[in-house]
């Protein structure tokens, strides 16, 4: 396995054939669950556990793998919406799919992302919601209830085109 740094924030890694044979893989066959492990073995191997992905591509080959990882940042951004048509419009105009969950609040929807390190969050989040502290939004998020536990933008933007 060969991992290389990209700047501070990402990184590449490269799996040969005989390696992921060795694992029980077929190279064709990785999807995402698969990549998220091998992933977290070669952090753990190269002791690097703080590096957490953000955001993951896999380029299966024919006899290799290719993997390309950016750091989310350590801590969330959260963003309450007054009503679901300010949220969805927001998330259908965000132009990445960060990471982020979603949970219902008395007044309102509470949106969570983690940004890529080093960058903000969306400038749209700003536009349609409000940014919130976050021990509010933790007090906000025990009196309401999780929705979308991961991939909420990516999940309204699928069932919101």
């Amino acid at each position: 396995m060969i991992i290389q740094a990209i700047g501070t924030d990402a990184l590449s890694m490269y799996i040969d054939e005989q390696e992921l044979h060795n694992l029980g893989l077929d190279p064709r066959a990785v999807g995402m669950q698969e990549a998220e492990s091998l992933f977290r073995r070669a952090l753990a191997e190269n002791a690097m556990p703080q590096w957490e992905a953000a955001a993951m591509e896999v380029f299966p080959g024919k006899d290799s793998l290719l993997l390309f990882a950016r750091r989310k940042a350590k801590k969330p951004a959260h963003f309450l919406f007054q009503d679901a048509e300010h949220l969805i419009e927001a998330c259908r105009q965000c132009p990445e799919l960060l990471p982020s969950s979603l949970s219902a609040a008395p007044s309102g929807y509470i949106l969570t992302v983690y940004p890529f390190a080093g960058e903000q969050p969306p400038a749209v989040l700003y536009e349609y919601g409000d940014a919130a502290d976050g021990y509010l939004i933790l007090h906000l998020r025990e009196q309401g209830g999780d929705i979308l536990k991961e991939n909420a933008i990516g999940t309204l933007r699928t069932y919101f085109h």
